[in-house]
């Protein structure tokens, strides 16, 4: 590029926000992440502080999220965290491809551009043991492509409806008043394609980040992006619906442990309170 124009694009803040610290990040991390287990909702700690970070452009404190949640806890608030043991490689792997899948989610509430930056932090913060373990096969491309575009609508359809009863038919019809392919879009590509995930039986286990906790995640990016109170408020109110949602499958999985009480009110308020702690501590 010419100088000028190079030049130009280093003006107005170019670039992520900087983490403070692991060490300045820790206490808050810690308290939160005990006050999920308490209710053992520790995947959903996991994914809205994920988002949390994400939201606020922040790709270090995503990585050290990661640090963070990869080694045992320490009952001494003085312990080096890096000093503690490691978690073993199948936990890592988990947590690694929870805040992956989530981060990927994240796409629709926030962007593209934030995603990419704090994937990259994250996989930069990733040990070499948890590189390998990730799944490197792109199996939601897959899938989608197997249960094709009808498929895929009727997913994106009842996902849609799971947030948005009674109100749906109203929201889409004002949806497409604002621009006539902005439905389809929204449940094609955003809520089939991607929030919604394809029949547990094809879909990994591993980092599975379902109904109530794709809920909390975007709650934790509106919540921490400010600014839009009537989406902030539609998500939360589709997290309060989002108990049952996968059925007895789920429960029998064991992958909705502590999602009943995300998704009840004291959950929600929870998850916006923790958005709330993490976001002053990484703006100090």
């Amino acid at each position: 590029l010419p100088a000028a124009l190079k030049h130009l694009l280093t003006q107005r803040g170019p670039n992520s926000l900087a983490s403070p610290g692991l060490k300045s990040l820790a206490p808050v991390l810690k308290s939160t992440l005990g006050e999920a287990k308490a209710r053992r909702a520790e995947r959903g700690w996991l994914c809205v502080a994920t988002a949390t970070f994400l939201t606020r452009n922040s790709p270090d404190a995503v990585g050290e999220l990661y640090t963070f949640a990869s080694r045992t806890s320490s009952s001494d608030p003085e312990a080096d965290l890096h000093s503690q043991s490691l978690l073993n490689t199948e936990e890592r792997i988990a947590n690694a491809a929870t805040m992956r899948e989530a981060a990927l989610k994240c796409a629709v509430f926030v962007g593209v551009p934030k995603v990419i930056n704090s994937l990259a932090g994250l996989t930069a913060a990733l040990d070499d043991d948890v590189k390998e373990g990730l799944r490197k096969i792109p199996s939601r491309t897959e899938e989608n492509t197997k249960a094709g575009i009808e498929g895929v609508t009727s997913r994106g359809q009842k996902l849609f409806a799971s947030v948005y009863d009674p109100h749906t038919e109203k929201l889409l019809k004002k949806l497409g008043s604002y621009h006539p392919d902005f439905p389809d879009f929204i449940i094609q590509q955003e809520y089939g394609a991607l929030l919604s995930d394809p029949p547990h039986a094809s879909w990994p286990r591993v980092g599975r980040v379902g109904r109530a906790l794709t809920s909390a995640t975007g709650v934790a990016c509106l919540r921490a992006s400010g600014g839009v109170g009537p989406q902030l408020i539609s998500h939360v109110y589709g997290l309060l619906k989002a108990h049952g949602y996968e059925g007895k499958e789920m429960d029998a999985a064991g992958v909705g442990e502590g999602e009943e009480w995300l998704s009840s009110v004291d959950g929600a308020m929870w998850v916006v309170g923790v958005v709330d702690r993490l976001v002053d501590v990484l703006d100090a």
